[in-house]
């Protein structure tokens, strides 16, 4: 399994994001006790909390981050794995039967890597917004600020460039251009 994943990108990688979703995790508790019952769960297009809801909703955000890591996880394994990629891939079945094998390959590979990729703005993206939401429970910060915007345009460009990629890859050349 991971000599498979390891054709996609080294497996030690995922250190890296284990060890910042525990940093997430010790960042929570750490500073659970020390919050005001209650903090911003929600902010508006400004990056301004606009709702306040129980401190106990930092667990939610723990909780959301470590599902989606341990999803797309699932998801980087399942599709190093698997015999054939064209199952785990929503195109027209005209266009998968057309593909080569070396045009699936190189999609495994690139679909892979663009997931890891996903992974690891969501894990930023997690890290930050608990940390944001401490600090502005705790009067340090007013604002989401433009981290978290770069974040979401990041992951928006990550998934655009990902379908983007997997449709160049999957496509047939039209005879005689070929």
């Amino acid at each position: 399994m991971w000599q498979k994943l390891s054709k996609c990108y080294s497996p030690h990688f995922e250190l890296i994001l284990l060890v910042l979703l525990v940093f997430t995790i010790h960042l929570a508790l750490s500073h659970y006790a020390a919050l005001p019952d209650t903090i911003p769960t929600h902010f508006n297009g400004q990056g301004i909390a606009d709702d306040w809801g129980s401190k106990s909703t930092l667990f939610i955000i723990l909780g959301l981050n470590a599902f989606i890591y341990i999803l797309l996880t699932t998801l980087n394994i399942w599709f190093a794995v698997a015999k054939d990629p064209r199952t785990l891939i929503n195109l027209p079945a005209k266009r998968k039967a057309a593909l080569s094998e070396r045009q699936i390959e190189t999609l495994r590979v690139t679909l892979n890597r663009y997931l890891f990729l996903l992974k690891i703005l969501m894990q930023g993206l997690f890290a930050y917004i608990l940390y944001i939401t401490i600090e502005i429970a705790e009067e340090r910060a007013d604002r989401l600020g433009s981290l978290f915007f770069l974040f979401i345009l990041g992951i928006l460009a990550v998934a655009g460039l990902m379908v983007w990629k997997a449709f160049r890859i999957t496509r047939t050349p039209k005879p005689g251009l070929a």
